[in-house]
């Protein structure tokens, strides 16, 4: 999506990262190929894996014993990988809609 954001800025004459800064999710190897290339948060999915799991094996066990299992959420770090496609907060500037 994120690639995608760049190609249609630069359909409508808007220059990445000096007039709209876009960062992505994932941190794939197409965010090195665009250009410029994607600002992108890098995802700890195996972390990610691991405590969907756990989580899923601890609701599974309350539910066994009849208990009712309660909403649970974990936080986990992510990296913000800085390439080409993010810059400064420039001027506020009013464009005309993007058609």
């Amino acid at each position: 999506m994120g690639a995608a954001t760049i190609a249609v800025a630069h359909r409508h004459s808007l220059d990445v990262p000096k007039d709209l800064t876009v960062c992505g999710f994932g941190d794939t190897p197409f965010s090195r190929s665009s250009w410029p290339e994607l600002t992108t948060i890098r995802e700890p999915i195996g972390e990610m894996s691991r405590e969907a799991v756990l989580l899923l094996l601890r609701q599974t066990k309350t539910r066994r014993v009849g208990e009712q299992a309660s909403g649970t959420s974990v936080m986990l770090n992510f990296t913000l990988v800085r390439r080409d496609s993010d810059g400064p907060a420039a001027r506020r500037v009013a464009y005309p809609p993007l058609a």
